[in-house]
């Protein structure tokens, strides 16, 4: 699966971007490639799968409640991608 396919993939499946994480679960079962950590504010980390054309906020797994899923450092992020996700290699986008 391209990175493009991401937005269409989550619109086939009724969730016009968002990202929850039974979802990315699905997705990550189906395509390892694109996932991604990044800053998110001052000093929290979001997960997420990246598209070709750019870094999407429609992409960024969620919570429950609609939010971005942060976390405190770049290794809770990692290990989350690797414990929930079965993701190993994420890329880390420090900016």
């Amino acid at each position: 699966m391209s990175g493009d396919d991401t937005t269409e993939w989550l619109t086939e499946r009724g969730r016009k971007g968002n990202l929850t994480v039974p979802l990315a679960k699905q997705l990550a079962a189906e395509s390892q490639r694109g996932w991604y950590v990044a800053h998110y504010g001052h000093d929290r980390f979001v997960v997420g799968r990246m598209t070709l054309q750019k870094l999407s906020s429609g992409h960024i797994v969620i919570d429950d409640q609609g939010n971005p899923l942060t976390f405190a450092s770049v290794a809770q992020a990692k290990a989350f991608l690797r414990d929930e996700l079965e993701i190993h290699s994420p890329q880390v986008f420090d900016f």
